[in-house]
């Protein structure tokens, strides 16, 4: 049993002692939030070539051909 109450008390110890540090550094910070790969890369263009193409004519060659003629 003594031993299973060593390591709880290493781990207590060394979670308070992480919390100490974090209190210590962000006391003595100024507030800004460090990040480690930096801001985030502008964003692209939407359309570089310019706007979309018109749209094609609904119908190139006219009118529908007549009807065939009944039997």
């Amino acid at each position: 049993m003594s031993k299973k109450l060593a390591v709880v008390f290493l781990t207590m110890l060394i979670l308070v002692g992480a919390m100490g540090l974090k209190t210590v550094v962000t006391a003595h910070g100024d507030g800004s939030v460090i990040m480690a790969n930096g801001a985030s890369p502008a964003p692209p263009t939407p359309y570089r070539n310019g706007a979309s193409p018109a749209p094609p004519t609904p119908y190139r060659n006219g009118a529908s051909p007549a009807p065939p003629t009944p039997y």
